[in-house]
């Protein structure tokens, strides 16, 4: 039995088989004992609402209009939140690690198709035990969808660059055309630019000139439109932002006139190493290599080389620049990097010299350390009696007590992006008081409920109402009043605040005391 498996695993199929085995487990392990973070609380929120209001076409952030990425982004997670059972931290990071998880198997196709046997199995190696890129994809945020997307397209492409029959180019533009709508247009524009040098080569592109091109172009141009279609003619019809209007703003406005994310002009120079550790030095010497004798060089590593450089240029010559826009970069650095790897490897056995088992224990160590990192440490600081997660436990138990959840409704006083999903209970969606409204700080709960039926139009029951705020000093809590006739609930500090003496912003949660006759 140890035997045939010791044979299995030396087969492709079961290298390959270990390969996305290991990778699963870097990128689910611990997966749902981490709170939000960053960015995926805007995903989480405008998910709910629309979970919430059934509007699947009108994306909202805290009550307000938030077309910031198109539609299909959204929709993943509330579909994977329907067949989860609810919104929580699996159902809403699920397509994010599912699109690295694919990544890391494209990534191994295209480099045995294209290089000597071995590449693509150490680049998906080196791939799915990058720091960054696993980091990354178990946030839920539409850039690894991206990443995706781009690799998805330029697998594509090589399975056959000469074919020019109109399901190649259907299915190639498809592909531009799904990407694009997860992030916005660059999903069209990656991956003409990482494939651009080949078609260059040799004036291939002039055999992709033809009416079929036109047509799979089309096809897919109304796939792309087809979203903002739907939501224009099933929207609300009072919706204040256009979603194309926000497409051209997000993708070619930010270009060429950012209005945020000012970073220097020689960011992707550090942070493309920085993404693509702990294998940086293989690429850097890759390039270092191939650029020495590039007339010797395979015509397949100078078009990744080529491609490479155009995206990095691209991403450069953006005035809007963060650090995590290069991680569609980081896939095709990797297989860079194992290029070279497998090149020396073949260098050695030519020489007569074995190789070690240097690379197979370096490759575990990375995935040992991302596991304990990512999978055990990091979701431990979040954990404890403390933190946004065991601040909701709380809060629903206590209110528990008085009414069942669902039939509370939550009121949120500029809180932390955070709460909503936690504090879901499937009944009335939540009601957003934002930063610069007039919301009395004196006057006791009447006076608050008589400003919430005021401001909302609507018949308020002040004993099923919760009332959340954000605090930075708890001893200084703006409706601190309500205490009066409420039971206050706020964050305690979790494991990792405990553990580093960190001082955070806290929420607190006002429920309504239970009544008691005579």
């Amino acid at each position: 039995m140890k035997k045939s498996l010791v044979s299995f695993l030396k087969s492709d199929q079961g290298a390959l088989s270990l390969l996305l085995g290991v990778s699963a487990l870097l990128l689910l392990f611990g997966l749902g004992a981490r709170e939000l973070w960053g960015p995926e609380t805007r995903w989480a929120n405008i998910a709910l609402q629309m979970l919430q209001t059934g509007d699947y076409f009108d994306p909202y952030l805290k009550g307000m209009p938030y077309y910031d990425k198109p539609l299909p982004s959204y929709w993943l997670i509330t579909a994977t939140a329907h067949l989860m059972g609810g919104l929580g931290h699996w159902s809403l990071r699920l397509p994010s690690v599912l699109s690295a998880w694919l990544s890391v198997w494209l990534v191994y196709l295209i480099g045995e198709q294209l290089y000597r046997k071995g590449t693509g199995l150490i680049a998906g190696w080196f791939l799915a035990t990058t720091f960054f890129f696993v980091f990354w994809a178990r946030v839920a945020t539409a850039d690894i969808l991206t990443v995706c997307g781009v690799l998805g397209a330029v697998w594509w492409y090589w399975r056959g660059p000469n074919d020019t029959r109109l399901s190649r180019y259907l299915v190639f533009f498809l592909i531009l055309a799904l990407t694009s709508l997860f992030k916005g247009l660059i999903g069209f524009i990656l991956p003409g630019l990482i494939l651009l040098p080949h078609l260059l080569g040799e004036g291939r592109w002039k055999n992709h000139l033809n009416p079929r091109l036109c047509l799979a172009l089309l096809v897919a141009g109304a796939f792309y439109m087809l979203p903002f279609l739907l939501s224009h003619r099933y929207g609300t019809p009072t919706y204040e932002q256009s979603g194309l209007d926000l497409v051209f703003r997000e993708n070619v406005v930010r270009f060429f006139h950012p209005f945020d994310q000012f970073g220097p002009i020689y960011t992707y120079l550090l942070y493309l190493p920085v993404y693509t550790l702990p294998w940086a030095p293989c690429w850097i010497l890759g390039l270092w290599v191939a650029v020495r004798s590039w007339k010797h060089t395979e015509p397949n590593v100078r078009w990744l080389i080529g491609g490479l450089g155009l995206l990095f240029l691209f991403f450069t010559a953006s005035g809007s620049r963060r650090s995590y826009y290069v991680l569609p970069l980081v896939p095709f650095a990797q297989l860079l990097a194992a290029w070279w790897v497998t090149r020396r490897m073949a260098e050695r056995e030519a020489a007569g010299k074995v190789s070690g088992p240097g690379w197979t224990k370096g490759i575990a160590g990375a995935a040992v350390f991302l596991w304990l990192i990512l999978g055990v440490v990091y979701p431990w600081t979040n954990g404890g009696d403390g933190g946004v997660m065991q601040f909701t436990k709380d809060v629903r138990a206590e209110a528990s007590k008085t009414a069942p959840w669902n039939e509370w409704r939550l009121v949120l006083v500029d809180v932390d992006n955070k709460l909503p999903m936690y504090l879901q209970n499937h009944g009335s969606p939540f009601y957003y008081v934002l930063p610069d409204s007039d919301l009395p700080k004196t006057g006791g709960s009447p006076a608050l409920m008589a400003w919430l039926e005021k401001k909302s139009g609507e018949r308020w029951n002040p004993e099923r109402t919760i009332i959340f705020e954000q605090y930075e000093d708890i001893n200084r809590l703006p409706l601190g009043y309500l205490t009066a006739d409420h039971q206050l609930i706020t964050t305690r500090p979790n494991n990792g605040a405990r553990l580093f003496h960190a001082h955070e912003s806290g929420s607190a949660a006002y429920i309504p005391k239970v009544r008691t006759d005579g």
